[in-house]
C-alpha cells in the first residue's frame, strides 16, 4: 500500500475536476492513436493499467473492441468512468496485480510515474503477465504535473521490460509526433513492447516541443508571480 501521506496526496490531486480534464484530453488523443494500434495489432481485448476515467478504453470500444478492463486506484469515482463500472477494477498499482487471464493488448499510459521507483519493477512484471504486447508511456525527468514519484527516460522502462522478455519498438511516436490532436505527453513517451524474444530497438530520449513550450511558459510565469507578490511599491513603471 502507499503510505498514508501519499494516499492523501493522490486523493487530493485526482479529484473530479482532474478526471474531467484527463478524460477529455485522453479521449481526444486516443481518437488519433487507437486506429493506428488497431490496424497494426488487431486486438480483440484490451486492459488499461492506470486507466483513470477509462477514456482510452472507451475509444477502443468505439472501434469495435468490446472486451476491455480498466485498472486504477479506488480514488477513481464511478461517475467519472467512461467505461461500464463492471469493467473497472479498483487496485493499488503499487501492489502486484493478477487478473487470472491474458489480453491481446495491455496499455499503461502516463500512470507508472506515480508509483515509487522501488515498486516499478513489480508494476512492469504485473503488466507483462497481462498481454504479449504492451503500449506503455510514463513521465520523463522534469515533466510537470501531479504527485509523480518516479520520472524516468523511456530507456529506463525499456530495460525493465527487457527483463520480462519484451523488446521495444519505437513505432508510434513518429506517426503522431506532429498530430495536434495528440497531447504531447502521449506523443513523446509512448513505446510499444512486444514479447517475442527479439532484440529491441534503442529507445531515444526525446523532448517534444510541447513540453519545451510548457516549461518556458512556467519559467516566465513564476518569477512574475513572485515579483508581484512583493507589493505595489516594487512594480515597474
Amino acid at each position: 500500500m502507499l503510505p498514508p501521506a501519499a494516499l492523501r496526496e493522490s486523493a487530493e490531486y485526482f479529484d473530479a475536476a482532474y478526471f474531467r480534464w484527463q478524460a477529455d484530453a485522453a479521449e481526444r488523443s486516443a481518437g488519433a492513436v487507437v486506429p493506428f494500434v488497431i490496424d497494426r495489432l488487431h486486438p480483440t481485448s484490451v486492459v488499461d493499467v492506470g486507466c483513470g476515467s477509462g477514456a482510452w478504453l472507451k475509444v477502443f470500444r468505439d472501434h469495435g473492441v468490446a472486451d476491455v478492463i480498466g485498472v486504477d486506484g479506488s480514488y477513481v469515482r464511478p461517475e467519472s468512468l467512461r467505461i461500464r463500472p463492471q469493467d473497472f477494477v479498483a487496485h493499488d498499482l503499487s501492489e502486484p496485480l493478477r487478473l487470472d487471464r491474458e489480453f491481446d493488448l495491455a496499455i499503461s499510459l502516463e500512470a507508472a510515474h506515480y508509483i515509487s521507483e522501488d515498486r516499478a519493477t513489480a508494476l512492469v512484471e504485473s503488466i507483462a503477465t497481462l498481454a504479449p504486447t504492451v503500449l506503455f508511456g510514463a513521465a520523463v525527468p522534469h515533466q510537470p504535473g501531479g504527485p509523480a514519484r518516479n520520472r524516468q527516460w523511456p530507456s529506463w522502462w525499456a530495460a525493465l521490460f527487457a527483463r520480462q522478455g519484451f523488446r521495444a519498438e519505437d513505432w508510434l511516436r513518429p506517426l503522431v509526433w506532429e498530430d495536434a490532436r495528440v497531447d504531447w505527453w502521449y506523443a513523446q513517451n509512448t513505446i510499444l513492447y512486444v514479447r517475442d524474444g527479439g532484440a529491441g530497438e534503442r529507445v531515444q530520449s526525446l523532448i517534444h516541443p510541447g513540453l519545451l513550450e510548457e516549461m518556458v511558459d512556467r519559467a516566465a510565469y513564476v518569477p512574475r508571480r513572485r515579483f508581484l507578490g512583493r507589493g505595489r511599491d516594487k512594480s515597474p513603471g
